[in-house]
């Protein structure tokens, strides 16, 4: 076994730290409501507090000198536990991505974290060192780097002798034998093919060795050099934060805000305050515009706020590709670093929000397995959608975006299924509003037109396209979103139709990929396609468990 290593001595700060952030809102709170300083401060209270601080001082050295990894040949080896003791092994070759992340602990610390994870996890990481030093966390994850990299050159030798063999003994019939039974290597020259716009590529060749080839891009003789990167500047984030539109993001924080500062809001604001505002104002407006001016400074300041929440999140992007590996990390308040080989992605996620789309960019996220089935990976916040094609030949290769128009739309006998459940809703909602305010919600019929407009635009997004291997599909809640996902990263697939719907040749189709939390899904289609897409599947499905049973 190789070289015991600890983690930093900052760990324990990192443990009482931890302990104070967990108790600042209840500490706040208590402080902000007043407290009996002179009770407080009597000598019983002093020294209970400072036992507390020994005691909690302790148990975290502790946990620090208990706490222990090992780097080996093939994998990392992590032990810790005072009372009972835990030991988790994880082989390089399940190794998913390696990320740095410095949260708000870590930064006032000046130390990172690193966690490691691979296919299968649970809602946590499956390795987490929690406190080393900048220098080191980066160190690890450039050997965990090259371990993997080692690792993926290896299972490619070991396929190429695996095919060698199989084609020896009976030529042709062999080869079929290997198209049988090989289908999770359907996708080895996606996996193994590190094709890119400039020409470069790696193979495994027939004699099990991994080999570069440099050929010219478009024929002009240049050739692109093997490190890549992308930086987001000043003016690219800025245009990225302004046309986000993650309103759904600043509503949470704006709740999150106020339910944590209400009895802050309360000492300093006098009793009944947000009452006598409203009242004041509808006094001097009629109730409908009252309510026009309400929605508009909500969506302003939910705006502006998306704006600097994007901001922080995203300043100083950068992405780079160094060999098998790309490295992603941003964040300004909680920075944050991944590493994750391609051949991990799942699928990739195209989101185009209104005005992005109206201007003609786009953000691309990727499903990686991680422990968070809802976490998507950002592979670039703010591209142009005519330039996605080839950043994924450069960092995700094996995946295309192709023109749209290629995409097979929803059909126009499909626009009743888009209309009627939210034209329910939106007459629920109108008799209720003409109900409660007699004429002046009258208003609430413009509901009808915003909704015809909403749905429309979400039938005429839909689309879909079976083409070289890959499945393309596309919808609109909002946001106009792009899903692809090739045939063996399919965990499952569904043709869903009514009675109703098969009578008039539609159906649904709705995929998970590994590693995602919830379906993907498409809605009325033409019939003919899905089954298209039904058989496509069906095929591959039956071929793997073929190849399991043999």
């Amino acid at each position: 076994m190789n070289e015991r290593r600890s983690l930093h001595p900052l760990y324990i700060a990192y443990g009482f730290l931890s302990v104070i952030k967990g108790l600042l809102p209840l500490i706040i709170i208590m402080l902000l409501r007043g407290v009996n300083w002179d009770k407080v401060l009597q000598w019983y209270w002093i020294a209970g507090a400072a036992g507390l601080f020994v005691l909690m001082l302790v148990l975290s050295y502790l946990q620090w000198k208990r706490f222990g990894f090992w780097l080996e040949n093939d994998r990392i080896v992590i032990r810790s536990g005072l009372l009972f003791r835990e030991e988790k092994t994880i082989y390089y070759s399940r190794i998913h991505s390696v990320n740095v992340e410095q949260p708000l602990i870590q930064r006032l610390l000046r130390t990172a974290q690193l966690k490691i994870e691979t296919p299968g996890g649970g809602q946590k990481s499956d390795g987490i060192l929690h406190v080393l030093s900048v220098a080191e966390a980066n160190r690890i994850k450039e050997q965990l780097r090259a371990h993997a990299e080692g690792t993926a050159a290896t299972t490619a030798t070991a396929a190429a002798a695996a095919r060698r063999e199989l084609a020896e003994p009976n030529g042709a019939a062999a080869e079929m034998r290997d198209d049988a039974l090989l289908l999770d290597d359907a996708l080895l020259l996606d996996d193994a093919l590190l094709s890119n716009e400039a020409g470069e590529k790696t193979i495994a060749t027939s004699e099990g060795q991994v080999r570069q080839l440099q050929t010219p891009a478009g024929g002009n003789g240049t050739l692109r050099q093997a490190e890549d990167s992308v930086r987001l500047d000043t003016g690219q984030l800025f245009k990225a934060a302004a046309t986000s539109l993650n309103f759904g993001l600043a509503i949470a924080f704006i709740g999150g805000l106020y339910s944590f500062a209400d009895d802050f809001l309360e000492l300093l604001l006098p009793d009944g305050f947000f009452e006598h505002l409203i009242e004041d104002t509808q006094s001097l407006m009629s109730s409908v515009l009252f309510i026009v001016v309400i929605a508009v400074f909500v969506i302003l300041f939910a705006w502006v706020l998306s704006i600097g929440l994007f901001i922080l999140k995203f300043s100083g992007f950068t992405m780079g590709r160094a060999g098998q590996q790309v490295s992603i990390s941003y964040g300004l308040l909680e920075k944050k670093s991944y590493v994750f080989d391609p051949k991990n992605v799942q699928a990739v996620i195209i989101n185009e929000s209104i005005l992005r789309q109206w201007i003609g960019f786009a953000e691309v996220r990727l499903q990686i397995v991680s422990s968070d089935k809802q976490e998507q990976l950002m592979l670039h916040p703010f591209v142009a959608f005519r330039d996605i094609d080839s950043l994924l030949a450069r960092f995700v290769p094996g995946m295309r975006v192709f023109d749209p128009k290629e995409l097979s739309p929803a059909p126009a006998k499909a626009l009743l299924y888009y209309l009627r459940v939210p034209y329910i809703i939106a007459v629920m909602i109108s008799a209720a509003c003409i109900g409660f305010f007699g004429v002046a919600g009258i208003w609430s019929v413009i509901l009808f037109p915003l909704v015809y407009a909403w749905r429309k635009s979400c039938h005429r997004a839909a689309g879909g396209l079976l083409k070289e291997g890959q499945l393309t599909l596309r919808h609109r809640l909002l946001h106009r979103t792009t899903y692809l996902v090739r045939r063996p990263r399919i965990v499952a697939l569904k043709a869903i139709s009514t009675a109703a719907q098969r009578r008039k040749g539609l159906s649904s189709v709705a995929v998970h990929a590994l590693g995602s939390g919830t379906a993907f899904g498409v809605t009325c289609l033409e019939r003919n396609q899905v089954e298209e897409v039904w058989q496509w599947y069906s095929r591959h499905a039956a071929a793997t468990q073929e190849k399991r049973n043999s």
